[in-house]
């Protein structure tokens, strides 16, 4: 059993908004961008990308699981240790700029920006689901489209997608779908189905860049 109920879960989720407003449409256009930019690139765009991604999980980490959400559960200080965590290793590809965010037409692209799109249309998800404007939650701010804009992103990585920054993501979609399994929030069972969907699709995905550098023919 939790120490709450979907009642309290979402009423805290709307005071929060409310105490962060105008950060929810501000964090949305940011979120928006960051898609977008693996549609255009521009210079630094690929720092930008991983820097707003490192931003989002480092203030969810603090901001919600460490401050807001701790007075609903205990154990959510753990949670905002692993959200820091994965905002630290985002912080750092950021600021080395290793990574390049790219879309690509095919399986794996138009899956993941698939998933972008959710993640974005969250809120309206939630309103969906019967969920006052108040309690909607928007990516950059909440854990759950959050993680699903971070995991379509890291598909978009162009070559390998880094599995130590994949790890995080994968276990909070299991988390966050048990919660919404025992207090019964419909949106969110498809979480786990996105993460390990997002997992086996990564792993795929870098077979397959394995098996095409082994095909390559090398000089020399």
């Amino acid at each position: 059993m939790l120490p709450f109920t979907a009642d309290i879960l979402f009423s805290s989720i709307a005071q929060y908004n409310r105490a962060l407003w105008p950060l929810p449409p501000i964090a949305l256009l940011l979120g928006l961008g960051a898609v977008l930019l693996t549609l255009r690139p521009v210079r630094d765009g690929d720092r930008l990308i991983a820097g707003f991604l490192a931003a989002a999980w480092l203030w969810i980490g603090i901001g919600w699981h460490v401050l807001h959400f701790s007075r609903l559960d205990f154990v959510a200080p753990l949670y905002g240790v692993l959200f820091v965590l994965e905002g630290l290793l985002l912080l750092w590809i950021a600021i080395r700029g290793r990574l390049a965010f790219r879309f690509r037409p095919g399986l794996v692209g138009w899956i993941s920006l698939g998933l972008a799109m959710l993640a974005l249309a969250w809120p309206l998800v939630d309103r969906l689901a019967g969920l006052d404007w108040q309690e909607e939650r928007v990516v950059g701010l909440a854990p759950a489209p959050t993680t699903i804009l971070t995991l379509a992103l890291l598909l978009l990585v162009a070559g390998r997608t880094p599995w130590h920054l994949t790890i995080v993501p994968v276990l909070w979609t299991l988390v966050a779908g048990t919660t919404a399994w025992i207090l019964w929030i419909p949106q969110d069972l498809a979480l786990p189905v996105v993460g390990l969907g997002g997992a086996g699709l990564s792993l795929w995905k870098n077979r397959r860049h394995a098996a095409n550098r082994s095909r390559a023919p090398r000089s020399g």
